[in-house]
């Protein structure tokens, strides 16, 4: 009977332990002055839309993008906290977009909070490198 308990536990650990193994891809980008890093699941690159900016509507609209943001963040952005937004290409994934947003808010620890935006709505919170000193 004890047998199951410890079976029970290695169950929990390899099974928590499992999402560490699905590939991610890392975005290191420069936005405006700031650097930042977001990782993002392979899986959700390739779930979200496609777009050819050429030949095809864009299929997350900025209002749209901006309120994933703002659902994500649960009501701790304010109007006129949005300071930047830019659409990029996801780097080596030459058909999948990206929107950069980046908010200012006093009551947040840092200065600034950059969000990824995929075109599907996911939205993923980049950590900002700190600056050095000079």
């Amino acid at each position: 009977m004890k047998y199951y308990r410890y079976l029970f536990i290695a169950i929990f650990i390899f099974s928590s332990n499992a999402n560490a193994f699905q590939p991610k891809v890392e975005i290191y980008e420069q936005f405006d002055n700031l650097r930042m890093i977001t990782f993002i699941d392979e899986n959700d690159i390739n779930n979200s839309p496609e777009w050819n900016p050429d030949s095809s509507l864009i299929p997350l609209t900025v209002d749209r993008a901006i309120q994933a943001v703002i659902d994500f963040s649960k009501d701790s952005i304010t109007p006129g906290v949005i300071k930047k937004i830019e659409l990029r290409r996801v780097p080596k994934h030459d058909k999948h977009w990206h929107y950069l947003i980046k908010i200012s808010n006093d009551a947040m620890k840092t200065k600034y909070n950059i969000y990824v935006v995929l075109m599907d709505g996911k939205v993923i919170p980049a950590i900002i490198e700190p600056q050095g000193y000079k």
